[in-house]
């Protein structure tokens, strides 16, 4: 029966979250052509510049949101609430204090922004611009704890759909303040209130849900749970130091090296990788508390084997939108905004090849997670950063932005896409990694081979309009998956997930 509830309540948070998120993919692209158009380049590289900025402040929540879904999963499954109201009530004090360091800290690097930017003297309003991010940034900690108790009960849908309704909403009020007022400001502005209705809202729903967290108690959690907590959040500090140092610093050395606007240009490739990216971590995201629940009820041996399933499954998923990105962002972009607005495929094929790398770690991730191995090679991160940094900052004189890509790619490679499953193998199914690296090399040889055939074949295809483009776009989905069931149909993990299938379709028939 558990087994069961994991898996309807795994299926529907999943499939809630990948709806609402492709709608908010299309919404948000309606939005940025709006603010293109209008805006123009250097307001989208200023905008793409101080995202990334905020992004580094988001260190200061010292990774307590990584740690906060894996120390509710035990309460959660053994319904102590008198431990989950501790817990949230230890939160609470701890997000409140993170927002104000983020105002302090984020005001504070004011004075450096003229060294972030190429040439800042033409760009107006510049230190208020900035100073919005900051508190756009710091209001999103404020009740944002409770959110995190619904998604670590299997209820993420409810996040799901309260957070596309709001950003909805918001998309369509910036378009009209960008159409009516061209004011940069009042669209900050909007973000703003519109982070700190969701938070209240989700604050509200969680009360609802869970009556006893506004239950008053002198009760303090336990010194045992502080100290659990405090181990587990010191590791996840750096390890969170690693992925944000990583993500966040691409934008800051093309502002500083290139210009602003070719942090512009670079946004609109980010955009359309992260938004994929989004809609794809969904799945993920949606069932870490399912595996959560999966590993404090199970043994390491059925563990491993739902691993192995998954991980199968995020690799059909990410190698075909690879190859989809490495065939068709050049000509999305071309019809979206024009040529002006294109990178070279060596960009395109990094960023491809960086998007499969990262995408191959969601499973690890979540199992990492669910597990609490958090402490275990811990350091591993400040490398990450290190290569990452140094790489970037060289190439970047030399061949530009694919240099930039390229540090990114080559500071995974070397740390956390081999290390990351070592540590849930040997600590958490505690066993031998080496079939994993063995079937890890393995997809990524299949993967390279059906990029370089179906690249090929589409790129015989010229694509001047967007009938064309959707064309394409099937042509290479029939190819990839066709190439796939010839390769992988007698696999252990393709019979189970056909039987899955078959299954499910024989329900729904009967």
């Amino acid at each position: 029966m558990k087994e069961r509830s994991r898996t309807k309540n795994s299926v529907i948070n999943s499939s809630t979250s990948i709806v609402t998120q492709v709608l908010l993919v299309i919404l948000n692209f309606i939005a940025k052509t709006v603010f293109i158009r209008i805006m123009g380049s250097e307001y989208l590289g200023i905008n793409g510049l101080f995202s990334n900025i905020i992004t580094m402040l988001s260190l200061a929540d010292l990774g307590i949101g990584m740690a906060l879904p894996y120390i509710l999963f035990k309460p959660l499954a053994n319904k102590d609430n008198k431990k989950i109201k501790l817990l949230m009530d230890f939160y609470k004090k701890i997000y409140n204090v993170i927002g104000l360091i983020v105002i302090i800290i984020g005001l504070s690097m004011v004075p450096f922004l003229g060294f972030m930017i190429k040439d800042p003297s033409h760009i107006a309003n510049l230190t208020l611009i900035y100073s919005l991010f900051v508190i756009h940034s710091a209001a999103s900690y404020f009740f944002v704890y409770k959110r995190f108790l619904i998604v670590s009960d299997q209820k993420g849908y409810i996040v799901s759909r309260m957070t596309f309704i709001l950003s909805a909403l918001l998309n369509v009020v910036q378009i009209i303040i960008l159409v009516l007022y061209k004011n940069y400001i009042l669209f900050l502005l909007s973000s703003i209130i519109f982070v700190i209705i969701q938070n209240l809202w989700l604050s509200h729903k969680a009360d609802q849900m869970y009556p006893f967290l506004k239950e008053k108690t002198k009760e303090k959690l336990a010194k045992e749970d502080i100290k659990d907590i405090t181990k587990n959040v010191s590791a996840l500090f750096i390890y969170k130091i690693g992925t944000v140092i990583t993500n966040g610093t691409d934008n800051i050395v093309i502002s500083k090296f290139i210009g602003i606007i070719a942090v512009g240009i670079y946004s609109n490739y980010i955009l359309i990788v992260g938004s994929i990216n989004g809609i794809l971590f969904q799945i993920f995201n949606a069932i870490t508390s399912s595996i959560g629940n999966l590993v404090v009820t199970t043994n390491d041996d059925h563990s491993e084997k739902v691993y192995q399933n998954l991980n199968f499954f995020n690799f059909w998923l990410y190698a075909l939108f690879s190859i989809c990105l490495l065939v068709l962002i050049n000509p999305f972009i071309h019809l979206w905004i024009g040529d002006k607005y294109l990178l070279s495929f060596s960009v395109v094929l990094l960023l491809a090849l960086n998007f499969y790398i990262t995408g191959m770690q969601s499973v690890t991730t979540s199992f990492r997670t669910a597990y609490g191995l958090f402490w275990i090679k811990k350091y591993v991160p400040i490398i990450m950063v290190t290569i990452n940094i140094v790489a970037s900052i060289v190439l970047v004189r030399y061949v530009g932005i694919a240099g930039v890509v390229f540090g990114t790619v080559l500071s995974r490679l070397l740390t956390t896409v081999w290390i990351d499953p070592y540590v849930v193998y040997k600590y958490g199914f505690k066993t031998s990694p080496k079939k994993y690296y063995e079937t890890y090399l393995y997809y990524l040889f299949v993967f390279l081979v059906f990029s370089t055939i179906i690249y090929y074949l589409t790129s015989q295809i010229i694509i001047n309009s967007i009938l064309m483009w959707l064309a394409t776009g099937i042509i290479a989905f029939l190819l990839f998956n066709g190439l796939f069931i010839l390769l992988f149909q007698r696999s252990r993990e393709f019979k189970y997930f056909y039987d899955k299938i078959r299954l499910f379709l024989h329900k729904k028939s009967s």
